[in-house]
């Protein structure tokens, strides 16, 4: 604003310069009287003489002055009348643009709220599992001082007793495998049996016997006497197969025979490895010639099934 104000004085003061300066150009104003006074003083007045005006049509007059010729042979100059001063111009004052009024901004619209989560949909706080502890099996004691007798510990060891070739029922559907790697329980290697039914018996089973193959005929098993139970380990390949029996002694044969026998069983195993026991206390354990056996039947396997057995032992 201050600089438009001084703008414009100085405008205005130029204006009114310009036109001090036209005046006096042209003889008008206060400067001259001093000149006009002193020409005055110096000019001698002509003698009076009368002079005769010679009026002319104002049709006719084509000039504003002209020149009127008396006796005495003097002409006399009528001058124009004085010319009107130009006014100075004023300069107005432009007008303040006016400022541009700040556009309302158009009003965000409210946040939609957000639907309510039920209670149903909301995350479920993450569940930590409780870390697996190794399940250590508790050493079992004897009590007569027995010790250990393996049947089957792992493949091709001295430790093993017994031989799996007593097969029993359709042994066309059951296969036998002595050195499995398929995650055993102990060791490097574990007994896998597959029982596909085919034949029309319904049901396969087989014995370690000894010696091998042994159906009482061909001598003598073991005497085992002061072991007080038989623990193995069994899983199966899925879970749910059902053995329908385990069992300890129970050969009757031509020359000789078990000395006593037990069992246990149906018994449906779990995909996971889990001890089981056949108690022989009790028992008599002079001549052992089946010194394990297991039996499965069709009925409970439609579908076959797949197991595994390891750490059998006597203790």
């Amino acid at each position: 604003m201050n600089n438009k104000k001084t703008t414009i004085f100085l405008v205005i003061f130029l204006a009114i310069l310009i036109a001090l300066m036209f005046l006096r150009a042209c003889g008008v104003g206060p400067w001259n009287y001093k000149n006009d006074k002193n020409k005055k003083e110096n000019v001698v007045e002509p003698p009076v003489q009368e002079v005769f005006v010679v009026e002319k049509d104002t049709d006719t007059l084509k000039t504003p002055a002209e020149e009127v010729i008396v006796d005495s042979g003097t002409a006399v100059l009528v001058e124009e009348p004085p010319k009107e001063e130009p006014k100075p111009e004023i300069i107005e004052k432009p007008k303040p643009k006016p400022k541009p009024q700040p556009v309302p901004s158009k009003p965000k619209p409210a946040a939609k709220p957000k639907p309510a989560i039920p209670k149903t949909d909301l995350p479920k706080p993450a569940v930590q599992k409780p870390k697996r502890e190794a399940v250590t099996t508790p050493v079992f004691t004897n009590k007569s001082g027995f010790k250990p007798f393996y049947v089957y510990t792992d493949v091709g060891t001295k430790d093993n007793h017994y031989s799996p070739y007593g097969m029993m029922g359709d042994i066309r559907a059951l296969t036998v495998e002595q050195s499995s790697y398929e995650n055993p329980h102990s060791g490097k290697t574990c007994i896998k049996v597959t029982y596909d039914p085919k034949g029309s018996s319904g049901w396969s089973g087989m014995y370690w016997t000894e010696p091998a193959n042994n159906w009482g005929d061909k001598g003598f098993g073991f005497n085992l006497t002061g072991a007080e139970r038989i623990s193995f380990w069994a899983r199966g390949e899925e879970g749910g197969e059902i053995i329908s029996n385990f069992i300890m002694g129970g050969i009757q044969g031509k020359t000789t025979e078990d000395s006593d026998s037990r069992a246990i069983g149906p018994i449906e195993l779990s995909s996971e490895w889990r001890q089981y026991f056949i108690y022989i206390e009790e028992a008599d354990l002079t001549n052992i010639i089946g010194g394990f056996c297991f039996t499965i039947t069709k009925t409970n396997n439609m579908m076959g099934a797949t197991f595994y057995l390891d750490d059998i032992v006597y203790e």
